[in-house]
């Protein structure tokens, strides 16, 4: 990066901010470092590391486990396949800025062989029924 701050460079930082939301979090003294080295530990920044802590603990709190994550390229989105409490897939993605978690199949309803496929596939259904205004 040169010395000078041009227009592209100021645009796309006002497009990063415009498209996150922001949370303030504030830890023990202390924990700062031990924070930071395990994020860098894990690969991840510390952004990231808070990111995926914070959904990993709401998927534990809510009796969820992750089974698989899944993205889309003919959409350029990713989400989350789920596996409830109550024994139903849930497919959690973000659209136009919202959080969703869909309800899907029950577990003995999907092949495990087929996981993969039906995570993808459930992702793209999702958001074309949210794109779309599908049911």
């Amino acid at each position: 990066m040169g010395a000078t701050y041009t227009a592209a460079q100021k645009a796309a930082t006002q497009k990063y901010i415009n498209s996150t939301d922001q949370i303030r979090v504030r830890t023990g003294k202390g924990n700062l470092d031990f924070i930071k080295n395990h994020a860098k530990d894990m690969g991840e920044t510390l952004g990231e590391f808070v990111n995926r802590a914070i959904i990993e603990a709401i998927y534990r709190d809510r009796g969820d486990i992750l089974v698989e994550k899944t993205h889309s390229d003919e959409y350029g989105i990713s989400g989350n396949l789920l596996l409830s409490s109550d024994n139903h897939y849930e497919i959690d993605f973000v659209s136009d800025g919202r959080r969703m978690i869909r309800v899907l199949d029950k577990q003995n309803d999907v092949p495990s062989n087929y996981i993969s496929d039906y995570a993808w596939m459930a992702l793209e259904n999702e958001y074309e029924n949210e794109l779309l205004g599908g049911e």
